[in-house]
């Protein structure tokens, strides 16, 4: 198995400032949760409108991301290095499962060469910069709601397509 990161993504932030649960917020869903297809709906929501403007809206780039955390003092190089140990131990465990079904699909491949993924992992950073897996999706979405989404989805496919030595038009 090989395991490539790719080095964008994109970052979601609530529409409410977080504070910690309490009886009184608890049903507050733009305060504890940054999923588009809720915050979207929030009258705070502010939606980015340039591909070129990653700093913007309520969904950012990964590089934004890493940029705020240097801007406030802190070591993204080692917050991507504690990411990528999530992703490689969470990736470690599901192993034996992968090859199994792999070689039960593809009795024929001796190379081991003929099966990719694209997976999505979704990350959530606490309060000291912990990385924890929410969930990761066999089968991440790639609609494009504006033009970050789209510049950072399509580079991610171009790239796997030249991994894979695939040619496009």
């Amino acid at each position: 198995m090989r395991i490539y990161f790719y080095n964008e993504g994109l970052c979601r932030l609530a529409t409410c400032e977080y504070k910690k649960p309490a009886e009184k917020n608890l049903g507050n869903l733009y305060m504890h949760l940054t999923n588009y297809a809720i915050n979207k709906f929030s009258s705070k929501f502010e939606a980015n409108q340039g591909g070129d403007k990653d700093d913007l809206g309520h969904k950012r780039s990964f590089t934004f991301a890493m940029r705020y955390i240097e801007e406030q003092g802190h070591d993204s190089k080692r917050v991507i290095s504690d990411i990528k140990a999530v992703i490689i131990k969470t990736l470690c465990s599901v192993q034996p499962v992968l090859a199994h079904t792999y070689r039960s699909c593809q009795p024929d491949d001796l190379s081991n060469s003929m099966c990719f993924e694209i997976l999505g992992f979704d990350i959530f950073l606490d309060e000291k910069l912990k990385p924890w897996i929410l969930e990761v999706n066999h089968a991440p979405s790639f609609t494009t709601d504006s033009p970050l989404d789209f510049k950072i989805k399509k580079a991610l496919i171009s790239d796997t397509l030249k991994i894979i030595n695939l040619s496009y038009g």
